[in-house]
């Protein structure tokens, strides 16, 4: 059955245009923005919602730099930390690249699948935290948004998360996925997917498609918003 144009989604929907229809305008929100690079997300986020207070986590130095520099107007409402997200409490290599938007904690996959050419650099060692330490830290019993870019990392994230995930504190999970192994053992969407449902989180949407250059039949990655079984409830 079609749907009438009251349920569809604008021809011109994106990513953060989806959230903004998820959270109305003035709703104290709280925002962990993990991969958070040179800050122009959680600037979107400071900007969209003027309640909100953002937790921005870049590991990479200069990224890092590049963050507070950008963050700074906006005060205590913009907290950015030096950190990066995973499984467990501790330190890890981040393995940076040649694209300061492309390090990871997992080593570059199949070339091909990247926009341009990429080479691997000399690691970086850097501080690790799980969502659920981050938020216990903080008092944050109820997380608005957890957005993550954080290259192939996004399945031990969740697994750090699992307190939180399992009483659905996270209302909207907001992630890259890729569809084709960009980094060596990263998940897919599917493996991203399944392990949010074991959980009640249902998927929002897919958006900003990303097809591998010159072959528009192959999909590399996308971005998804997955939210909680709250949010996904029907009214009775």
């Amino acid at each position: 059955m079609p749907l009438s144009p009251s349920t569809q989604a604008p021809a011109t929907d994106s990513l953060f245009v989806a959230q903004t229809r998820l959270f109305g305008h003035g709703e104290p929100l709280t925002v962990i923005d993990a991969g958070a690079h040179h800050g122009h997300t959680s600037i979107e986020y400071l900007d969209a919602f003027p309640n909100c207070r953002v937790i921005a986590l870049e590991p990479a130095p200069e990224n890092h730099a590049a963050a507070a520099t950008a963050l700074a107007p906006f005060g205590a409402r913009a907290e950015l930390l030096k950190l990066g997200l995973s499984d467990a409490d501790g330190t890890a290599d981040l393995l940076l690249t040649s694209h300061s938007g492309s390090h990871s904690l997992l080593p570059v996959g199949d070339v091909r699948f990247f926009d341009a050419p990429i080479e691997a650099l000399p690691p970086e060692r850097i501080a690790t935290v799980t969502i659920d330490r981050l938020c216990a830290d903080r008092g944050i019993a109820t997380l608005d948004v957890l957005k993550m870019d954080i290259q192939g990392g996004e399945l031990m994230a969740l697994r750090g998360a699992s307190g939180m995930l399992s009483r659905g504190a996270i209302r909207a999970v907001v992630l890259e996925v890729l569809f084709h192994e960009l980094y060596r053992g990263a998940p897919t969407f599917w493996d991203l997917a399944n392990h949010l449902r074991q959980q009640g989180y249902a998927l929002q949407g897919i958006y900003d498609y990303r097809y591998q250059p010159g072959r528009p039949a192959t999909l590399c990655w996308a971005d998804a918003i997955f939210v909680s079984p709250d949010m996904a409830k029907l009214p009775k």
